[in-house]
């Protein structure tokens, strides 16, 4: 079985090429997705998938098979912009190829693990028709970069599709990736009693009661302890607002933003409790909310999720990283593991719903969202040889 998965996805090698420089040619910044998913959607019917649609999210879905166990494939198809000051060896949207290597925004965040997904779905159709033990879904997912994890909630929560296992498409440099840290964004509002500048001593400055609260939160940060395989946990101040009648008068309010990332054993509760001692300890009525991360799909369908992604983490001997990790000394001679520092779709399948989820991709997580993205070639043929075999492995049917 491997030898004949693996003869058809190296038969594919000039296909799968084309197919992720089209990819790269497609731009597909967050919320206008519509081009690329179309486009997915008429290759996946061109390559023989049993079903192919668009949900009502905006997410490009692709189905194979009708076996028992279901397993998801997901890359979401946006991007960060290209800015301004950003400078590029090369166009960020030509796909220029150079020395075995593709270069442009997206090859490495994360448009190489669709054009995987897809050909090995070819491949496996080719082969094996509709005689599978599995059921496999192919989810082009939108808007990630500006909601990470929501596409997929929708497609459980909203769609009916609902996986026994997850395999992201985020870069892992051709590692089995089994956790991330989570992420969380706080407000802490302050608020005092205006007064002319003049007359500062009649009034309550808002600014001044959140100085010490920021002092503390930058003691914690350094307090937080590390838990492997994640690491330490961290807090910022990453925005602070004020207002006050004119700027010749006392702050009455002032609010602060926080970006939370939590290792092993951090929560939602965990975190506010931490904050609540702080804002005791200087007897202070200073209120803390988390904001709702609200937009709207390239469909027109809005969606308001809480600014609350949890951490998620599997342990090497979970089946599923056992059978990603025997898939990958099948496919590229060699297994490692890993973790993520950035956020996933992970946070919705393994973090709220407690699906079991891994990673395996090309490309250095360290290159996303820069100007340096840069595909190996070779690489993602490895990684599409991976993705044709690891259901089977994963279900134990070959």
């Amino acid at each position: 079985m491997k030898e004949k998965l693996f003869s058809a996805v190296e038969a594919e090698r000039e296909n799968l090429f084309a197919l992720i420089q089209r990819l790269i040619q497609i731009r597909s910044y967050s919320g206008e997705e519509k081009e690329i998913v179309e486009f997915i959607v008429s290759k996946m019917k061109e390559y023989g998938f049993d079903e192919a649609f668009h949900d009502g999210f905006g997410n490009a879905v692709g189905r194979i098979g009708n076996g028992p166990i279901k397993i998801m494939f997901d890359a979401h198809v946006d991007t960060v912009k290209v800015t301004d000051t950003e400078t590029w060896a090369h166009p960020p949207f030509g796909g220029v190829i150079e020395n075995g290597k593709m270069y442009g925004r997206g090859v490495v965040d994360e448009k190489p693990a669709m054009a995987g997904f897809m050909i090995a779905g070819k491949v496996l159709k080719a082969i094996y028709g509709n005689d599978f033990p599995f059921t496999l879904y192919v989810v082009g997912s939108v808007l990630e970069e500006d909601a990470d994890g929501y596409p997929l909630y929708h497609i459980i929560a909203n769609e009916g599709i609902k996986p026994d296992y997850v395999v992201l498409g985020e870069p892992t440099d051709l590692k089995v990736y089994r956790g991330q840290r989570g992420r969380m964004e706080l407000k802490i509002t302050a608020t005092g009693k205006s007064a002319h500048g003049a007359h500062n001593h009649k009034g309550i400055n808002a600014i001044y009661k959140m100085q010490p609260i920021i002092a503390e939160i930058e003691k914690l940060d350094k307090k937080l302890k590390p838990k492997q395989p994640l690491g330490k946990g961290s807090i910022t101040v990453s925005q602070i607002v004020s207002k006050a009648p004119s700027i010749c008068s006392v702050s009455d309010f002032c609010q602060i933003h926080l970006d939370r990332r939590m290792t092993i054993g951090e929560n939602k509760k965990s975190v506010v409790k931490k904050l609540k001692e702080i804002i005791k300890k200087y007897k202070s009525d200073a209120k803390i909310s988390i904001p709702n991360v609200e937009g709207t799909s390239w469909k027109g369908t809005k969606f308001s999720q809480e600014a609350y992604f949890p951490t998620w983490v599997y342990d090497e001997k979970h089946p599923l990283v056992d059978a990603a990790m025997r898939t990958s000394k099948e496919a590229i001679g060699k297994a490692k593991s890993g973790v993520w520092s950035f956020s996933t779709n992970g946070v919705a399948t393994a973090g709220h719903f407690g699906i079991p989820t891994i990673g395996f991709a090309p490309g250095k997580e360290e290159l996303a969202h820069s100007s340096k993205e840069e595909l190996v070639l070779n690489d993602l043929l490895k990684a599409t040889k991976f993705y044709s075999l690891f259901p089977f492995m994963l279900t134990g049917k070959q």
